[in-house]
This record gives structure tokens, sequence and C-alpha cells, in this order.
């Protein structure tokens, strides 16, 4: 058995997946390694004119940790490749002190109420808690 901790990395690989469509010729691949602290995917594709690399950092905080930023803006730029970065984080998330150049992902499982990391669940008596609209990369 597993811990929650795998659980919620599910969820958040299957939204990533969800934008990077396996159909639009995204590989999605968890980065491993001696990363310091978070989850991280490397996410490529083939283009005409070359890769399509892109690298995701997972935060299930109120406010993303520095230390997922920073080990973020660290994973290499590839040459001859176009390279974006991206954070998955919880709906309602404060992400203000996120750099500009890190574009935010919204989870569709996760969201903070009251304070606390809530599952949105689809079940048929849950209670909607927030609804904020999400941006499609």
């Amino acid at each position: 058995m597993g811990s929650s901790k795998d659980v919620m990395e599910l969820f958040a690989e299957r939204d990533i997946r969800q934008v990077f469509s396996e159909y639009d010729g995204w590989n999605v691949v968890p980065v491993t390694g001696s990363l310091p602290a978070g989850c991280f995917y490397r996410v490529t594709r083939n283009k005409w004119a070359g890769m399509e690399i892109v690298f995701i950092a997972v935060s299930f905080d109120r406010v993303p940790k520095e230390e997922i930023i920073s080990t973020l803006n660290t994973l290499p730029d590839g040459l001859g490749s176009w390279t974006k970065k991206y954070l998955l984080t919880p709906q309602a998330a404060d992400t203000s002190g996120v750099p500009p150049h890190i574009r935010i992902l919204r989870m569709n499982a996760f969201a903070f109420a009251e304070g606390r990391l809530v599952w949105l669940t689809k079940k048929k008596n849950a209670k909607s808690v927030y609804s904020e609209p999400t941006v499609a990369a």
C-alpha cells in the first residue's frame, strides 16, 4: 500500500496528461535524481522545427515554497528547443510570488478552502468549495 502522497501525485499527473495529451504527441516523464524538494515532470514532443520541452513542478502548498521555484529555475533550458516552465498548484493557492516566466496550471482535483487543502470530489452529496476558471496552456 502506498502513502497518500503517492495518490496525490497520481491526481497531479492526470491533470498534466489532460493538458499535455499523448494524442498531441506529448511524452510525460517524472524527473528523477537529486532534486531537493517536490515532484517534477519533463514533458516533451518533437515539432518540425525542434524539440518542445516543458518542465512542470507540482506543489500542494498554499503558497508554493521558494525551493520548488528555484529548483524549477535551475532545470536546463534546451539548446535549439523551446523550453517552458509550469507550476501545478491546487485551486485558490497563492501564486502571487511566482515569477512571470513560470506559467501556472491549476489542479482539477484539489483546492484550498478555509486554509485547508481539500479534495474536489464528484460524489453526489459533495459541496462545491471553490470554482475559479482555469487557464489552458
